[in-house]
């Protein structure tokens, strides 16, 4: 039943900075896929057993990418630019549109920042985050 469905609709991506940590949207954002990942498999299979043994690893939160329309004057867009050129890691906080406004935050690094265009068409950017460490709900 989908009536407890949240509408992508109004979910914000933003972008922290400063001291103490304050949050700024990432403007003109079209779309967004991630956090993914994977958790690793630890094989603990001995002489003795019967079947593959295996414990679970650590947790790696993957990726988060996104495109938006692009604004070089943009004060995130360029952030985001700066970010992947110094390879800093940078702090983000994704807030849903469920009622109580769920918010993940987590840091990651600039891995990819695309710029692309065409006949018809605004000049759009393709960002690709990597995740380092956990990702925190509130």
């Amino acid at each position: 039943m989908g009536a407890n469905a949240i509408k992508a609709q109004g979910t914000e991506l933003q972008l922290g900075s400063g001291s103490p940590l304050s949050y700024v949207t990432i403007a003109e954002i079209n779309s967004f896929n991630g956090p993914g990942g994977s958790v690793s498999v630890i094989d603990v299979t001995d002489l003795a057993s019967m079947a593959k043994e295996k414990l679970a690893g650590l947790n790696d939160n993957g990726q988060l990418s996104f495109e938006c329309n692009f604004i070089p004057t943009n004060t995130q867009h360029a952030a985001l630019r700066e970010a992947k050129e110094n390879g800093t890691t940078i702090s983000v906080k994704i807030v849903f549109t469920d009622t109580g406004a769920t918010e993940w935050t987590f840091n990651a690094i600039v891995t990819g920042l695309a710029v692309s265009g065409a006949v018809d068409g605004v000049v759009k950017a393709s960002v690709t985050l990597e995740i380092s460490g956990e990702i925190t709900e509130s």
